[in-house]
């Protein structure tokens, strides 16, 4: 019986003496970044949704027709700023196919609308929308 106290008090005073345990790095924020000087357009869909603004956007589409068949990626800051890309490139569609709501994408393009580079990414850190 005293074995069972024992190892109940000294497990209780275990508990007591814990602090709160966190599951790795969370609520990583990144709002919509228009670099014009750069060509780049990125954002995560989680953070720009509940962004505190009601400006910022990042939206993502597909268009298919009798012959033709492209992505694009539009985006606006908080100050309002716009820009946007275009591909026709398989790969490239495949890529930005792959969004989630909790993803965040980043594209190049080459300053007159046509993308040249997607990265899309879905993490543990990132908001979720």
């Amino acid at each position: 019986m005293f074995k069972k106290k024992t190892a109940i008090a000294l497990g209780l005073a275990m508990l007591a003496g814990s602090s709160t345990a966190w599951a790795g790095k969370t609520g990583s924020y990144y709002p919509v970044v228009i670099n014009s000087t750069a060509n780049v357009i990125a954002g995560s869909f989680g953070s720009v949704r509940n962004s505190p603004d009601t400006v910022q956007s990042l939206d993502i589409g597909f268009q298919v027709g009798n012959g033709f068949y492209y992505a694009y990626i539009y985006a606006y800051d908080a100050t309002g700023t716009m820009a946007s890309c275009t591909t026709y490139n398989r790969d490239m569609i495949e890529v930005i196919k792959s969004a989630s709501p909790d993803s965040y994408i980043m594209a190049y393009h080459d300053g007159a609308g046509t993308c040249t580079n997607i990265e899309m990414r879905t993490a543990s850190y990132l908001d979720p929308k």
